[in-house]
């Protein structure tokens, strides 16, 4: 009977001990099995997704106590419809489909702003050497009212050319296979399409840096949720933007892993490519994800003059209904930020 107690009380504190070895060695994935799946539908399959995708493959969502199940949609009409549909409370997405679907009643704004500004480029033909050469020419966008839309149109109207014809490819790979195969004759696409372009023979016409020097305020992409389970499950959305900052910083300072993910989920191998693609990583997203208020502003209105949305519905909305700081405001006052970057 001794024997028989001893050898269970062994087992007993053998198997207690490899439990304890497999928590010590694996704890995100011990702890990550009793957490709820948090589906979290992103877009576009380029650079400005990078923090989640560095954050879901260096486990900086578990370590925020985070099950998160990525899933790429892309295009963001789409992720806001799944959205409203019950299928997410969160997502990866930014610009002009939040301020959509708050025009139109939903409840879905931006928490976070990851790339507050234009990141797209203007590629042409090598033969188009100035904007005026676009006149009577095609240029392809993925959707209308999209952010490569709303990035062209702003470009032509503050350099006054019209009698451009603008055609929706569909997205990012589409538009810049327009450009590739003679469609078009110029292509509004974003890193690191533009990259390859470039390596192909096309021309920058236009740059993000030119685009900034427009000073218009913008919102490429962020963190979104709805209202509603923001509101209610708050310790969700700030870990939520604590683990995309985290990305951020990681991708930033980490040459090899950043350069190893892109090459994985971008399928850039060209060295060339990846250290433009790494450069542009470590130049263009934000350190406080603040959602600027008159970005969201302009793009409403931008989208108003389209008549993409109603302008009635605008003028009796406040620019407030778009976003809630108070997520990264909560962040910033407990010194989350200046010790992450310090």
């Amino acid at each position: 009977m001794a024997q028989r107690f001893l050898t269970r009380k062994f087992c007993f504190s053998h198997i207690s001990l490899l439990t304890l070895f497999f928590i010590l060695i694996f704890p995100f994935a011990a702890l990550s099995q009793h957490w709820p799946k948090i589906p979290f539908p992103y877009g576009p399959m380029g650079l400005n997704s990078m923090p989640w995708i560095v954050a879901k493959e260096a486990n900086l969502f578990e370590k925020n106590g985070l099950n998160v199940d990525m899933i790429f949609v892309g295009v963001s009409t789409v992720m806001v419809q799944s959205m409203l549909s019950g299928s997410a409370n969160v997502a990866g997405l930014g610009g002009p489909a939040v301020v959509s679907n708050v025009l139109r009643g939903g409840d879905i704004i931006q928490i976070a702003a990851t790339v507050p500004y234009f990141t797209q480029s203007l590629m042409v033909r090598p033969q188009i050497t100035e904007l005026a050469g676009l006149r009577g020419k095609k240029v392809g966008i993925t959707r209308f009212g999209a952010v490569t839309d709303l990035a062209l149109r702003a470009l032509l109207e503050r350099n006054n050319i019209q009698d451009v014809t603008i055609l929706q490819m569909g997205g990012l790979a589409e538009t810049m296979a327009g450009l590739s195969k003679g469609s078009v004759d110029g292509s509004m696409v974003s890193p690191p399409h533009n990259f390859t372009l470039l390596k192909q023979g096309f021309r920058e016409l236009v740059s993000p840096r030119d685009l900034r020097k427009l000073g218009i305020g913008f919102l490429t992409n962020g963190v979104v949720a709805r209202r509603s389970y923001a509101a209610s499950n708050r310790d969700v959305a700030v870990r939520m933007i604590k683990a995309t900052a985290e990305g951020t910083k990681l991708m930033t300072t980490n040459e090899g892993l950043t350069k190893k993910l892109i090459s994985k989920y971008l399928h850039i191998d060209d060295p060339e490519l990846l250290q433009q693609s790494y450069l542009y990583v470590i130049e263009n997203f934000a350190r406080e994800p603040t959602v600027p208020p008159g970005a969201m502003q302009w793009m409403a209105q931008q989208l108003a003059q389209m008549n993409l949305v109603d302008a009635k519905a605008l003028q009796n909305t406040p620019p407030s209904a778009f976003y809630d700081n108070s997520y990264v405001e909560e962040l910033k006052q407990s010194g989350f930020f200046d010790s992450l970057w310090k």
